[in-house]
């Protein structure tokens, strides 16, 4: 049983393999148990990039990018802990590790996780992970964004409804249509608590515009890099904007001797507030 690269999951899962075992320390990913979703060959190829391919690796902004994403979500995940919230649904969840790198801080807080993914992704993911780690912490749900239909999910939502919870969508909505998208940010708006959170990322319009695509002409999500039109956006579907930082900014802030920096991204935190707009 192995992952399927849907959406570059298992790409992106393969450079926090080689970042954190053939980085220098000030750049090792701490996604250290990432191997686990790895194939054989994979490792393998992995150690070829990480001994002999590695400042190929290095050229792409993207590659510290990537290390910087991680540690992000690691500090949105572990802040959500931190705050006493009792669920994190883990959307697009691919090969993340948060749920078993954080598994001791999650049963000592009490804390369920949600992972949630494509059915083919998310029933490969439960049976590797329930070999490696105890699971009983965490859940399994399918969901595919852009099917527009989530009943799992929402059912899912429900049996948390009475409390505050914490989505997280890393590196999902570049490959997600843009109605969908912005349909299932409101059914957050609206079926969550308010008070809860919702971290994610996007990409900026124009920059990146036909990344993703299944087909020739598919209008994907991205929005403009503005605040007050990112604000806007989401205030009208429900959310308030806690917290906005582009890509490039990201990666000087984690990363600022490095010369180069992605700027095709931008990361944001929501709450939402109980109050959506027709």
């Amino acid at each position: 049983m192995k992952l399927p690269n849907l959406s570059y999951m298992m790409s992106v899962g393969e450079l926090r393999y080689i970042q954190s075992y053939f980085e220098k320390p000030e750049y090792r990913n701490p996604d250290s148990e990432v191997g686990a979703f790895l194939t054989l060959s994979k490792r393998i190829r992995c150690m070829l990039r990480g001994t002999m391919l590695l400042s190929r690796s290095r050229a792409d902004p993207f590659y510290y990018y990537v290390l910087a994403r991680t540690r992000y979500y690691d500090q949105v995940f572990c802040d959500a802990v931190h705050d006493s919230l009792k669920t994190i649904v883990n959307v697009g969840c691919g090969s993340d590790t948060r749920a078993y790198r954080f598994a001791r801080q999650l049963r000592e807080e009490g804390v369920t996780v949600l992972e949630c993914d494509q059915e083919r992704a998310i029933r490969a993911k439960e049976q590797i992970a329930r070999r490696k780690w105890s699971t009983d912490h965490v859940k399994y749900v399918c969901v595919d964004l852009n099917d527009n239909v989530w009943l799992d999910f929402i059912r899912s939502l429900g049996e948390h409804e009475n409390q505050p919870i914490l989505v997280i969508m890393e590196g999902v909505s570049p490959y997600v249509c843009d109605d969908s998208f912005r349909s299932f940010l409101r059914l957050l708006a609206t079926s969550l608590r308010p008070g809860s959170a919702v971290a994610y990322d996007f990409k900026l319009r124009g920059m990146a515009d036909a990344f993703g695509r299944s087909h020739e002409g598919q209008n994907l999500f991205r929005l403009p890099g503005n605040r007050q039109e990112i604000d806007d956006y989401h205030r009208e579907l429900g959310f308030e904007l806690r917290h906005m930082e582009l890509s490039s900014e990201l990666s000087r802030r984690v990363q600022p001797q490095l010369g180069t920096s992605f700027n095709e991204d931008c990361l944001v935190r929501l709450v939402t507030t109980g109050s959506v707009r027709p």
